[in-house]
């Protein structure tokens, strides 16, 4: 079993909290709450279902050889521009989702990505799990 853990759990909470407080906000401002909703709702699964892609897009480049993991991995990145193009586009057209819920839900990982980060306590680059904090000498001066 793989020792490491997957951040996938915790960015998909934070996505939910975001999501859930957008509907609430928009409670207030939006008109069509319904639609607002199922924006939210489609930008948000498929946000999630875009962390899942890239992680597993993560693990397989690590297992190929360098020039082939470069170009696996430049084709997911396209794949999921493309696919979000397209979840943009079916918010657009569609009239019974909002489009700025979608879009909000789509940020939403960015957001999450941000607020992961400013929680989570920095390592040293060499993996080990408390720093060591550089102390000077004080020379004493003549002052």
């Amino acid at each position: 079993m793989n020792s490491e853990k997957s951040i996938l759990i915790p960015l998909t909470i934070k996505i939910t909290i975001i999501v859930v407080l957008s509907f609430a906000i928009g409670l207030f401002f939006v008109e069509d709450i319904l639609a607002y909703g199922k924006g939210l709702a489609l930008g948000g699964i498929f946000s999630i279902l875009k962390l899942k892609l890239m992680e597993v897009t993560f693990k397989k480049a690590l297992s190929k050889p360098p020039k082939d993991a470069q170009r696996y991995a430049h084709f997911h990145y396209f794949l999921r521009y493309l696919l979000t193009i397209l979840v943009l586009v079916v918010g657009a057209l569609e009239p019974t989702i909002n489009l700025v819920g979608v879009i909000i839900s789509i940020v939403s990982v960015k957001l999450a990505a941000y607020w992961q980060g400013y929680i989570e306590k920095p390592t040293p680059k060499d993996g080990s799990v408390e720093f060591l904090e550089w102390e000077d000498e004080e020379e004493e001066s003549d002052f």
